[in-house]
C-alpha cells in the first residue's frame, strides 16, 4: 500500500470513528476493510485489546454515541457493545499515529509478531524516598505518607504528611532558609510552600526554595518537571527559574519540564505567565492553552497553541502520547520507571505512538500497547529495556 493510500485510510478511520465520515467515504472505507483480512484484524483488535486506559483530552470532544452507531449501522452490526470500552481503546486511530505506528500491524499480514521478552516484571513505582536537603546540608529521608514534623530552619517547623510538604508562612523574624526537595526516578511529591503555593513534583526532580518570602518577589529553582497553583500576591510576582529560562507568574496553574533533551516547555493551563531566555530581555506571554517551548539547539522560543492535558495529566496518573516519537517516549518511561533504554535500531527511534495510559500500570503492559501499534520488540532483563525492530 503506497503512502498515500495509508494518509488515505487513516484519514477515513478517524473520520468514521469520529461520526463525521461522508456516504462517499464510507463506499471507500467499506471497500478497504473488504480487500484484506487483515484490515478486519486491525478493526478487531482494537475492538478486543485491553490494554489502554479511560478516555482523555482528544476523547472528551468526540461524540461517542454518533461515532458508534455509524459504526455498527455501517458494520451491519445488530446488538450494540457498551460505548465505553470502544472508546477507551480508540486512541490507536483517533490521533494519527499512522507514520510508523499501526501500519506495522497491518503490513505484516497473517505472521506471527515476535513477543515482547520480559524475563522479570518491574514494579510500577518504585519505592524511593524523596530526600529533603536542609540549609546546613543534613538530609532528611521523606518516606511515603508518613505523618512528622521536621525542623527546616531556624525555629521553624514544617509538617510531612500524606505525601506533602507543608510549610507555613509565620516565620516571624528568623533567617530565611533555603531547602532543596529532590524527587528520584519512580517518585512524585507534593510541597505546599510557605505564601500556599501548591507544588507537584513530578519523577527526577529537584526543587530549591526559601522557608519563607521575603522582599518583593518569590523565586524558587527548577531540575526536572514540576505543575504549580501559583497562590495570588499582585505585589510579589512568582518566578520559576530554570537554566536556560525563567517564567514570571502572578497567580496562576502551569507546567514546566526541563527534562527533555530537546528542550524546555512551559504550559499555562490558566493566568498569565511571562518567559524570558537567559540573556535576554525579551519576554513571551503566554495566554491559557499556550505552550512556549525554548529549543536547546536553535536557542529560540516558539509559542503555540497546545491541549494543555498532553502536559499535565501527569499529576493524575497518566501518561499522555500524542504522534510522540518512541524515543521521547522510553525516556518518559525511563524516569518514571527507574529503567534504562537501549535502542538496537535507529529507525526505532523515529517511530511515532499515540496513546493515554494508567502511570501506575506495570512497564510490560504498557510496553505491549506499543509493540502492538508499531511493531518493536521490548526485551526487558533486570532493569534494562532493549528496543528492537
Amino acid at each position: 500500500m503506497s503512502s498515500a493510500n495509508k494518509n488515505e485510510i487513516s484519514c477515513l478511520l478517524r473520520k468514521y470513528f469520529s461520526g463525521t465520515l461522508s456516504p462517499g467515504e464510507k463506499i471507500r472505507l467499506d471497500s478497504w476493510l473488504e480487500e484484506r483480512e487483515e484490515h478486519r484484524v486491525l478493526f478487531e483488535r482494537l475492538h478486543n485489546d485491553t490494554r489502554f486506559a479511560e478516555e482523555y483530552g482528544v476523547f472528551r470532544r468526540v461524540d461517542t454515541e454518533r461515532a458508534w452507531e455509524r459504526f455498527r449501522e455501517g458494520r451491519g452490526l445488530g446488538r450494540r457493545r457498551r460505548i465505553g470500552t470502544w472508546v477507551r481503546y480508540a486512541a490507536v486511530i483517533m490521533i494519527p499515529l499512522i507514520v510508523g505506528g499501526i501500519w506495522w500491524g497491518i503490513s505484516s499480514g497473517r505472521k506471527e509478531k515476535q513477543p515482547l521478552v520480559a524475563r522479570k516484571s518491574l514494579p510500577v513505582l518504585r519505592k524511593t524516598d524523596v530526600i529533603l536537603e536542609l540549609a546546613d546540608g543534613k538530609k532528611v529521608v521523606l518516606k511515603g505518607k508518613q505523618e512528622k514534623m521536621i525542623q527546616v530552619g531556624e525555629k521553624l517547623v514544617v509538617k510531612q504528611a500524606a505525601g506533602e510538604l507543608v510549610y507555613s508562612d509565620s516565620v516571624g523574624n528568623t533567617r530565611v532558609d533555603t531547602n532543596i526537595l529532590r524527587v528520584p526516578k519512580g517518585g512524585e511529591f507534593k510541597l505546599q510552600l510557605a505564601d500556599g503555593t501548591r507544588v507537584y513534583l513530578n519523577s527526577a526532580t529537584k526543587l530549591k526554595y526559601p522557608v519563607a518570602f521575603e522582599g518583593e518577589e518569590r523565586r524558587v529553582y527548577l531540575e526536572g518537571e514540576a505543575y504549580f497553583e501559583v497562590a495570588k500576591d499582585a505585589e510579589r510576582p512568582f518566578f520559576v527559574v530554570t537554566d536556560e529560562m525563567t517564567a514570571r507568574v502572578y497567580g496562576t496553574e502551569f507546567n514546566v519540564n526541563t527534562s527533555s533533551e530537546d528542550g524546555v516547555r512551559t504550559v499555562l493551563v490558566e493566568g498569565k505567565v511571562g518567559v524570558t531566555v537567559r540573556g535576554s530581555e525579551r519576554e513571551y506571554v503566554l495566554k491559557p492553552s499556550e505552550m512556549a517551548f525554548y529549543d536547546r539547539g536553535s536557542g529560540k522560543v516558539d509559542v503555540r497553541e497546545v491541549d494543555t492535558d498532553l502536559y499535565t495529566l501527569w499529576r493524575k496518573g497518566m501518561f499522555v502520547f500524542e504522534r510522540e516519537s518512541l524515543e521521547s517516549i522510553m525516556e518518559t518511561l525511563s524516569a518514571w520507571y527507574d529503567v534504562e533504554v537501549f535502542f538496537q535500531s535507529e529507525s526505532a527511534k523515529r517511530l511515532h505512538f499515540s496513546g493515554h495510559m494508567k502511570r501506575y500500570e506495570q512497564i510490560d503492559e504498557i510496553l505491549h500497547a506499543i509493540t502492538d501499534a508499531t511493531g518493536v520488540v521490548f526485551t526487558i532483563n533486570g532493569k534494562t529495556v532493549c528496543v528492537s525492530r
